[in-house]
């Protein structure tokens, strides 16, 4: 049982891990070789190559990491369960259950976060996962203003976007229970009140990929200003602009220090 749960958490995590490597390696494309948004036929084709070809086992040793921390996670809740049956627990043990609890929880989250940055980075560089995780890493720490702030503005045109997807759903499924003449309901409410739950859940999965796509970008763009690169005619317009003023500032500012 522990041999078939393990694999699970390891099979889920390698697709949730090559799906993130796919959108990532796609955004990545788009950016470095697409001049528009009408540009960029293939990029999906060839991020699926890149997976199969080059970094299978990359995203395979980030999915084991993250299948590990979830397999902890487990065997620590049926022990608290087994624990929580004892009459005779002392208040400083369930302080500290709770709170290793917490622990691991936090563990989980950051290795997601850092390994789906570091597929972004593997996309990127071509390094592998362990590379890719230090790089994304101290990318974080020294962009974590930029990464707040892209994180703050996704979260909340995901929010806003879930939101307006299930009101327009619930309104039309409501609407439509009403108003046809063929359906004998006695109330229309518990049918889109699941509507509701259903746009969300739906919403959130696409949302998520538009929260992925910024993420990937910005990661782009962190590089790409490292690198220092001149006009290229694969920017947008609209990037080269705001790179032209984000060089023009980063000039004066070394220009002050010297």
């Amino acid at each position: 049982m522990i041999y078939h749960v393990f694999a699970l958490l390891w099979i889920n995590a390698f697709i949730i891990g090559s799906v993130q490597f796919i959108i990532g390696a796609s955004t990545c494309l788009w950016y470095f070789t697409c001049k528009s948004d009408s540009e960029g036929k293939g990029t999906i084709g060839t991020s699926i190559k890149w997976l199969f070809k080059y970094h299978w086992a990359s995203i395979a040793l980030g999915s084991l990491i993250i299948a590990i921390c979830q397999m902890i996670r487990l065997i620590f809740e049926y022990y608290r369960k087994k624990m929580g049956m004892l009459e005779k627990t002392s208040t400083l043990i369930k302080i500290l259950v709770v709170s290793t609890g917490y622990c691991l929880w936090c563990l989980e989250k950051c290795v997601k976060y850092i390994s789906k940055n570091a597929y972004i980075q593997i996309a990127l560089t071509n390094d592998g996962f362990l590379q890719a995780a230090i790089n994304a890493f101290t990318l974080i720490l020294k962009n974590a203003h930029r990464f707040g702030f892209a994180n703050t503005i996704g979260t909340v045109y995901m929010i806003f976007g879930c939101f307006f997807i299930a009101a327009c759903t619930s309104f039309g499924t409501y609407a439509f229970m009403v108003n046809y003449d063929g359906l004998d309901v006695t109330s229309p409410i518990p049918t889109t009140c699941v509507m509701g739950v259903i746009a969300i859940m739906v919403g959130y999965q696409f949302l998520s990929i538009f929260s992925f796509s910024s993420d990937a970008i910005l990661q782009s763009y962190l590089l790409d200003e490292e690198l220092r690169r001149p006009a290229s005619a694969s920017r947008p317009d609209d990037m080269q602009a705001f790179y032209d003023s984000m060089s023009a500032k980063f000039s004066r500012c070394l220009c002050g220090c010297r």
